[in-house]
């Protein structure tokens, strides 16, 4: 059986944003970008599998190609919804109550992070 602590003890030590001023930002800043990064691979390895990467990639325009990446999540809610599966089963209780409490407004932010995180990834 996993405890909350355990959960918590695998998420990576990144950098805090100073100055968060709601509970929404926190929970990005404190529970949410740790747990990207933990998943990182897994999520390049799926990304990787859905064959929509290079053609992102091969987008010259940076504005043209987040527009592209937001769309294609948007236009694909399985694999979206895979990715914030990927990262609701590392929470801990309070935090997964957290989540449910909050749902639109944390997945914008899972969208958000995800978009970057993939950006920055290399062909």
């Amino acid at each position: 059986m996993r405890t909350n602590e355990q959960l918590i003890q695998l998420r990576p030590q990144i950098q805090k944003e100073n100055g968060e001023s709601n509970d929404l930002e926190r929970f990005q800043n404190e529970v949410l970008r740790p747990i990207l990064k933990f998943q990182n691979d897994l999520f390049q390895i799926e990304w990787w599998q859905s064959g929509h990467f290079e053609f992102i990639q091969s987008i010259e325009n940076p504005s043209s190609k987040r527009s592209t990446l937001s769309t294609f999540l948007a236009k694909n809610p399985m694999l979206f919804n895979r990715y914030v599966g990927m990262a609701c089963g590392l929470f801990t209780d309070a935090e997964f109550k957290f989540y449910l409490s909050q749902k639109p407004l944390v997945d914008k932010r899972i969208k958000e992070l995800l978009i970057t995180r993939f950006l920055s990834y290399q062909a």
